[in-house]
């Protein structure tokens, strides 16, 4: 027996660093802790680690720094805030690369910060198989009814990453030859975001129904986007009520992004699919732009605004397929592009250039847009940006070749340009007529034959065997159409939870809501302000209708009972498929009836000089009195008639009536705000220092309330920029 046990203890000897070497020997797994620093390869303990973040985004509960490691999270979540309900308050980075190069991480998942993961001057950097869902994202004011102008978006500077005030999955900055593959950010506000960040490959992730950017770009180069969902980043739209997107998109290239190239990407359902800005600098100095990037065999379609926006540059738009959107392209100021191959269907406008020049127009199939090709100038455009003061801006030197128009309205709006080369372009199967352009089009010459077009891929990275790769494609039975851009207070819905989604109240208070969701079954538990269901019961996908209680308030809440698939919930709790799951639909509204009061103010009794003669201003007779239901309504179908726009001055007041409940109050206001309740000061936005975003405009106060109230808001701006909303919800 001692003599068996010599020879397994030879053959473990012998044999153990082989196993060792070919990954068989158990490896010594690290469990982190708050404030790691981790500095050579290492794979971590599978398991969720709770580390709340901190008030800055210089410091992280995991810092990377080092040279040629690999560290692989091996499926661990580093969670952040508790608070899930409330991602507008994560705060933090997850995890810091803080320094160093050839550092690949792996398999991790983060959520709950303000920043997933962020980098900064480290190159050679892999991000692969990692989840950076659920991290920050803006609680939204825009409400299905009407548009509240504080949820828009500036990205137009990063130069001090301004971009960090609205989070991000990942943020890179003076990262070149990086890779992001196989990662999922979805369920936040920004996705992956690049500042100075060169050479890399960002291919086979999704990152979509974030409320603001799939992708975003400034001042990077030479990176190739590929075989990505980047579908549902998206805010400002209400099917049917308002389609503004409010700068959200699924690719944005904003300043001095130059050679890019973007491969096989489905971006669809995004405010706009794809936002190119040639930069500040550009307007400023009339030099450089986001030039020579490539968009090819991309599917764009359903934007509320534009499936590609390019503007002050110049680029390759080739094979892409734009469905159903307000404009295919709009390229204004564009200038020795081409646009190749495109299949563009059901947009209001197929491709729209403004003071475009030396474009070519080729081989593209136009079908069933209202108008297909709109090309125009303004004459009297005053030349206020360096660029249009140092740049030729006509609309001159168009190739309009080989293009197909089906069931099309207008083929061709086009004014106040010149020299046109239009050339074998068929019209439901026969040859294009000549077209009659008015006075404003000059020198327009129909050729017959065409010039070749060569397509600058720099390399096929993204397909097989050096084939360019088929674009990424959402699901033949996936929801499609802009209708399907259902947004909540916090983004777009991402149809992984059921909901009861409202469509209308008619005019005798029946209120008619679709059923969408996983496939399975639902029940109403309660109803709290309807009755007369049509269905206690159904199946997803479905319809429901109730009848809306007749009294003033409405204060209304159905729980309903969900049992069917997997469900994740809208801040990402997953519950197993068959388990339980309930899900609300809740609407209060409090009946109003504003009286408004409108004041002219000039330097003698101006808002912020003369406190004093301003309240005695506002305490006089006003230029004009408005009355109506809604505030937004009441000040903006008034704001500038029978007064000026500039140097205006508002007191709006209301009485409620509402049930005991402590209740959150938002007010979103053009420049200086002040609401009270009973006289007593609640919010206060006073300060135009402050506000240095679309963001600031918007303030909110809480307050404990039982019956009658006197609501008053004092308003004032200096601006024509008019905007008075209120919100009241209960808590």
């Amino acid at each position: 027996m001692k003599h068996f046990k010599n020879i397994r203890f030879f053959l473990f000897m012998l044999i153990g660093p082989c196993l060792t070497q070919y990954g068989v020997a158990q490896k010594k797994e690290v469990v982190l802790t708050k404030g790691m620093v981790i500095t050579h390869s290492v794979t971590v303990k599978k398991q969720v680690y709770h580390f709340e973040g901190s008030d800055s985004l210089s410091t992280a509960p995991i810092t990377i720094q080092g040279k040629n490691i690999v560290i692989d999270f091996n499926g661990a979540t580093i969670e952040g805030s508790s608070d899930i309900e409330n991602p507008d308050k994560f705060k933090g980075a997850g995890v810091i690369i803080k320094s160093g190069g050839v550092i690949t991480i792996k398999n991790l998942t983060v959520k709950g910060f303000k920043v997933g993961l962020m980098a900064k001057g480290v190159n050679s950097l892999t991000i692969e198989k990692c989840d950076f869902s659920y991290n920050y994202r803006q609680h939204l004011n825009s409400t299905r009814d009407r548009e509240d102008l504080a949820d828009w978006q500036s990205y137009h500077h990063n130069e001090n990453d301004e971009w960090l005030r609205y989070g991000a999955g990942i943020y890179l900055r003076n990262c070149n030859y990086f890779q992001v593959n196989t990662t999922t950010i979805i369920n936040g506000q920004c996705g992956l975001m690049l500042t100075n960040c060169n050479d890399g490959i960002v291919a086979g992730n999704n990152f979509s129904f974030n409320s603001g950017l799939g992708i975003g770009m400034y001042r990077s180069s030479r990176n190739n986007i590929g075989r990505n969902n980047i579908d549902w980043n998206v805010r400002g739209f209400s099917d049917g009520v308002y389609y503004r997107g409010q700068d959200s998109a699924g690719i944005l290239v904003f300043e001095q992004c130059n050679n890019n190239i973007f491969n096989g990407n489905s971006v669809t359902h995004s405010g706009d699919g794809f936002f190119l800005w040639a930069g500040q600098s550009t307007m400023d100095n009339g030099l450089g732009g986001c030039n020579d990037n490539v968009l090819y065999r991309n599917d764009f379609s359903y934007a509320p605004t534009n499936g590609v926006e390019l503007t002050f540059s110049r680029n390759w738009v080739v094979d892409n397929i734009i469905h159903g959107c307000w404009h295919g392209v709009w390229g204004g100021f564009s200038y020795n592009s081409v646009f190749s191959g495109n299949r563009f269907a059901g947009n209001m406008s197929g491709i729209a250039i403004e003071h475009g020049m030396n474009n070519t127009i080729d081989s593209n199939s136009f079908d069933n847009n209202k108008v297909d090709i709109e090309l125009w100038s303004n004459p009297k455009m005053a030349k206020t940006y360096g660029y249009l003061q140092k740049r030729d801006t006509r609309s001159v030197n168009y190739q309009i070749n080989k293009n197909t128009f089906t069931n099309t309205k207008k083929a061709f709006n086009i004014n106040h340009t010149d020299s046109l080369e239009i050339a074998d372009n068929i019209l439901a199967g026969d040859n294009m007529p000549a077209q009659k352009f008015d006075s404003t089009v000059t020198h327009v010459t129909y050729v017959a034959g065409n010039k070749q077009l060569f397509i600058p891929l720099k390399s096929d990275i993204f397909g097989d065997h050096g084939k360019p790769a088929q674009p990424k494609t959402l699901p033949y039975e996936h929801p499609k159409g802009r209708k399907y851009i259902m947004m909540n207070e916090w983004g777009p819905y991402n149809f992984s939870y059921p909901i009861a989604w409202w469509q209308k109240t008619d005019s005798a208070g029946k209120m008619h809501f679709d059923m969408v969701g996983p496939a399975g079954e639902w029940k109403i538990v309660t109803t709290k302000g309807v009755s007369q269901p049509s269905a206690t019961s159904g199946k997803f996908p479905g319809e429901l209708t109730v009848q809306k209680d007749a009294t003033g308030l409405t204060d209304i809440d159905i729980e309903f009972e969900y049992a069917g698939g997997a469900v994740t919930s809208p801040f990402g709790v997953k519950y197993e498929a068959g388990k339980s799951y309930t899900f609300h639909y809740r609407e209060f509204a409090i009946p109003y009836n504003w009286q408004m009061k409108w004041f002219a103010f000039d330097d003698t009794n101006d808002p912020l000089k003369h406190v004093a003669e301003f309240k005695k201003l506002i305490a006089a007779t006003p230029v004009k009195t408005t009355e109506g239901k809604e505030l937004h309504n009441v000040f903006g179908k008034n704001f500038g008639k029978n007064i000026a726009r500039q140097k205006i001055a508002t007191v709006s007041t209301t009485e409620i009536d509402v049930p005991e409940a402590t209740y959150k109050i938002g007010i979103s206001a053009s420049e200086l705000v002040k609401l009270y309740v009973d006289d007593k000061l609640l919010i206060e936005n006073w300060d135009p220092a402050k506000l240095k975003n679309d963001e600031d405009n918007h303030k909110d106060g809480t307050i404990h309330l039982k019956g009658k109230h006197t609501i008053r808001i004092e308003q004032a701006q200096y601006g024509d920029y008019g905007m008075l909303n209120l919100v009241v919800g209960k808590m």
